[in-house]
């Protein structure tokens, strides 16, 4: 099977949307966020019995939760591929990559920097919370191996 690292060659004009979705709050107090945006890839002239998803996470400055959300549902929709003219592919057929929403917000860890400091290495920004049937499928998970994973959030 051959997948897409990345959709390319967005067409939409995002340049603004980003700048605006990315500028600080106008309160002045603003809190960083990672946003999980689910995306999908969809075949355009056929029919599908799986979806492949990414989630992609965006770090988003705002004053709270709602604001990030909304500033991350415009990148996420700036980020979408559904033009469906064939230059996407998918194991060869032709494929959109379509934005299907914010899966949740989490507010990143800024500790020890104080309030409005520039983020820095080694603080967390989002977590997820997997289950796993065994300790051998944690370590393959952990390399990099593909395995059956529940998402428990």
């Amino acid at each position: 099977m051959v997948l897409p690292d990345r959709p390319s060659g967005n067409t939409t004009p995002v340049g603004d949307l980003r700048k605006s979705a990315l500028s600080k709050s106008s309160t002045g107090t603003s809190m960083w966020y990672a946003a999980h945006a689910v995306f999908y890839f969809k075949l355009i002239d056929e029919s599908q019995d799986s979806f492949l998803v990414h989630e992609n996470i965006y770090i988003i400055n705002a004053a709270d939760p709602d604001s990030a959300k909304t500033k991350a549902e415009i990148i996420g929709r700036a980020n979408e591929d559904a033009v469906g003219d064939g230059h996407l592919e998918l194991n060869g057929e032709k494929a959109s990559y379509v934005f299907a929403g914010i899966r949740k917000i989490v507010e990143a860890e800024t500790t020890p920097s104080p309030e409005g400091a520039p983020l820095a290495g080694g603080q967390e920004l989002t977590y997820s919370v997997l289950e796993v049937d065994t300790l051998d499928e944690v370590l393959a998970l952990a390399g990099g191996k593909m395995v059956t994973v529940l998402y428990r959030e």
